[in-house]
């Protein structure tokens, strides 16, 4: 029997306007009457993922920054997984020789080596043409006030940036022109950086963690000491960055709109992120 169920976020739990559907909510809230859990996994920080989350009444643990960090229901750390604070400076720099918006995660805020407004702009922009945003949303009291964009810190001096008594949960970069952030210099570039694990949950942008801090590794760790065997755990994601969880988890369910190697991993492929996946994933888990 399946005693948790972890799902992805963007591209499977959220439909294109960044919604969950009724049937998907109503699907989760059915969990709980079974004795079942439910937790997030996702790429986004802790507002990113429960800013959305608590507007349907949802409380559950997270997996955050892909890996990087998992927290319970109430958001206090239950474990975590930061990048090596040596390599920040280099991973940063190839994106900045590009002059390509950087956002770096941290534990305490977040930052960016150019002029904040130029990052926030862009960032608004790539959510008008990716989501269908508008950008008075982004404004004070928007639907989306709360986005990193909105919050950025400039870096005055790396060095003195990394002295302080802070820890790097990712470093995300991204584009208008996904050409420029899969160019074949950039990917060289990061994969001679040593600790560190990249990849891209859209096709502009791309996501730096510490090697270690991947979705699976750490559910790993997390059902451990919950209790669990991976047989009683199903997940569900779309991307290469739910990647590990198909490679660790035997019942795997991807949205019809997943990665082909996520699809070609799941025990079940169900109806896309637009059509209540979730909720016909679940449908699915509770026969288990």
């Amino acid at each position: 029997m399946i005693k948790l169920v972890v799902s992805d976020m963007d591209g499977t739990l959220l439909n294109e306007k960044s919604e969950i559907s009724k049937k998907n909510c109503k699907a989760i809230q059915s969990l709980g009457k079974k004795g079942i859990s439910f937790a997030i996994a996702s790429g986004r920080d802790y507002h990113g993922v429960y800013s959305i989350i608590h507007q349907y009444d949802l409380h559950c643990e997270a997996i955050l920054g892909n890996g990087a960090q998992y927290v319970d229901e109430n958001g206090q750390l239950v474990m975590s997984c930061y990048m090596n604070k040596d390599v920040v400076e280099d991973v940063v720099k190839i994106f900045v020789k590009q002059n390509i918006p950087v956002m770096i995660f941290t534990t305490k805020g977040f930052y960016t080596p150019y002029v904040p407004e130029y990052v926030r702009n862009a960032f608004i922009e790539r959510g008008m043409k990716r989501f269908g945003s508008l950008r008075e949303e982004y404004e004070k009291d928007g639907k989306y006030a709360h986005v990193p964009c909105n919050q950025l810190v400039h870096i005055d001096d790396f060095k003195t940036f990394l002295n302080q008594d802070i820890d790097i949960i990712k470093v995300e970069a991204f584009s208008l022109d996904p050409s420029l952030i899969q160019d074949k210099n950039i990917q060289d570039a990061l994969k001679v950086i040593p600790t560190i694990s990249y990849l891209s949950s859209f096709d502009d942008n791309v996501e730096v963690t510490d090697q270690n801090a991947q979705k699976g590794l750490i559910l790993e760790k997390v059902i451990q000491q919950k209790g669990l065997k991976k047989e009683e755990v199903a997940v569900m994601g779309d991307g290469m960055n739910d990647l590990t969880m198909f490679e660790r988890f035997p019942y795997g369910f991807a949205p019809a709109n997943a990665e082909k190697v996520i699809q070609d991993l799941a025990y079940q492929v169900v109806d896309d992120c637009e059509n209540d996946g979730v909720a016909k994933a679940i449908e699915l888990i509770l026969k288990i």
